[in-house]
């Protein structure tokens, strides 16, 4: 059981991207020569081929869900597409020839949007050099760095790993202590880091009682427990899992009982109840209640008054058809960016084959048809009634990030004979490491990272007179009991800071057990 005293949530995504350049000298002459030719000849023979995973915006792309179908075992996983395009961005800029072609093929003209670091989004770029191979660096490729993407140049003897780790902390938080235990074969680091540490407007179950909706006159209620009684829920996870979650709930009333019984009907049929009640005077309070026409005008008004409204234990949107589930939260705004974050959760079909079958334009229709708790997202003529409980969920996820990008048809770079990274430096050279790592944890208080009518009766009990229709709810539940996949996102651009699966939430017991 997580303590109480916790004063706010936060939520803390790390991602961490890692671009490792190790170089290789060719040979005395005749190698030096020969790869100088060959060099030459690649850009002499540059393919211009368009990939399908190009980038063509910001938005959410093929390239964005490319690496969940390259790595798809059924396992929590965490990355950053955001940072991988920022890396790809810097090392092209080193780039010529054929090299430049498959890389250029992927990012197009991708711009990356700028981002104000604070103590709540940390984004940041960086070249480390070794000491002696510091006159091989060209000095236009420093200033490019500089100019497109405010890195810094760290110059360091590269006898330990000690400084860039040291700035990777820092970078992500303290969220990622290391990346390398030894960097003494290479000569340069290309570095990506980004993390955030970010709230929710409203935290996803409140710490306190919270009655969604208690209508007059209509036989429903609803309501959902407070945290703060309990602690957390337990949900039965894919039929076998006690996962740790947290409820939502919203209500909304676009049934007119008024409108569709008619007025008269409904004081024709009150009336003659209430003036029923009148006449038995059980408990002798007859003389002190109101006459039948009081009492009627009254009862009239706040009927009505249920109608047309909206109640929600959060703030949140939702999506719900035949195959799909998803929910969307926002993250409260730091200087000026909203992030938020979407799960979407398949109902009958396995996750895994899911993700091979979607692509972006299915992903952003979701997004697109995402609607707010508000009355013109929900059916006339019902009530609708959204329940739902969300897990929490913690874990780390390290890419196979070279074999992926190789699969995505970028390899020259990271072959010896073919990587022309001449704009980089004036040494042969080529990709000899490549390394991403993410982490982040989802909690109630935020991103630790980042939807008939029938006539009823009368009663009379505690010496009260209360007449309750039925009326018709129409239920949608939400809750995610499945593996699922999200998105942390900037809800201006669409731009995915961060996306994954999950598969095994955080694991808890309690004395409420929910099973959907």
């Amino acid at each position: 059981m997580e303590k109480k005293g916790k004063k706010k949530a936060i939520i803390i995504v790390a991602i961490l991207l890692v671009i490792v350049i190790g170089i290789t000298l060719f040979v005395i002459f005749g190698k030096d020569l020969f790869a100088k030719k060959e060099q030459k000849t690649n850009k002499t023979k540059v393919e211009q081929k368009l990939s399908p995973y190009s980038l063509k915006s910001n938005n959410l792309e093929l390239f964005d869900l490319r690496f969940l179908q390259l790595e798809n075992e059924q396992v929590n996983k965490i990355y950053s597409p955001l940072s991988i395009k920022t890396a790809l961005g810097m090392l092209n800029e080193g780039t010529d020839g054929q090299t430049k072609e498959q890389i250029k093929s992927i990012i197009g003209d991708y711009k990356m949007k700028k981002y104000v670091n604070s103590q709540n989004m940390s984004f940041a770029n960086a070249l480390f050099v070794r000491d002696s191979y510091k006159k091989n660096i060209n000095e236009n490729y420093v200033k490019a760095l500089n100019n497109k993407y405010n890195a810094e140049v760290v110059y360091d003897s590269f006898a330990t790993a000690n400084n860039l780790n040291s700035w990777v902390k820092d970078k992500t938080f303290n969220l990622i202590d290391s990346v390398f235990d030894d960097v003494s074969d290479l000569d340069f680091v290309l570095t990506n880091a980004l993390a955030i540490d970010m709230e929710w407007v409203k935290k996803i179950q409140s710490e306190h009682d919270f009655y969604i909706v208690d209508p007059y006159h209509e036989d429903y209620n609803y309501s959902i427990d407070p945290l703060d009684g309990v602690g957390y829920h337990t949900l039965k996870f894919n039929n076998n899992y006690n996962a740790k979650s947290a409820q939502i709930g919203a209500v909304a009333n676009r049934y007119d009982i008024v409108g569709t019984l008619g007025e008269s009907k409904i004081r024709e049929e009150v009336g003659k109840a209430y003036s029923e009640y009148l006449a038995k005077n059980e408990c002798g309070t007859a003389a002190t209640e109101p006459d039948v026409d009081t009492y009627l005008n009254t009862y009239i008004k706040e009927i009505n008054s249920n109608y047309k409204q909206v109640s929600s234990s959060t703030d949140f949107y939702f999506y719900d058809d035949e195959n799909i589930k998803a929910f969307a939260k926002d993250l409260k705004e730091y200087n000026g960016t909203t992030l938020e974050y979407i799960g979407i959760m398949p109902k009958s079909e396995n996750l895994s084959d899911y993700i091979n079958n979607t692509d972006d334009t299915k992903i952003n229709k979701i997004i697109k048809d995402l609607k707010p708790i508000e009355l013109n997202s929900f059916k006339d003529g019902v009530i609708t009634e959204i329940d739902g409980f969300i897990p929490m969920f913690k874990f780390d996820y390290e890419l196979k990030l070279m074999d992926d990008l190789k699969s995505l048809g970028i390899t020259d770079v990271f072959d010896k004979s073919k990587a022309d990274l001449s704009k980089l430096t004036n040494t042969g050279a080529y990709i000899e490491k490549a390394a991403h790592k993410a982490n982040i944890e989802f909690s109630n208080d935020g991103i630790k990272a980042g939807a008939v009518t029938a006539l009823g009766g009368y009663g009379a009990a505690g010496c009260e007179f209360e007449y309750n229709y039925e009326v018709p709810v129409e239920k949608i539940n939400i809750t995610f009991d499945k593996p699922y996949l999200f998105f942390v996102r900037d809800k201006e651009s669409g731009e995915v800071w961060f996306t994954g699966t999950v598969y095994e939430p955080i694991e808890w017991s309690d004395s409420i057990n929910y099973n959907y």
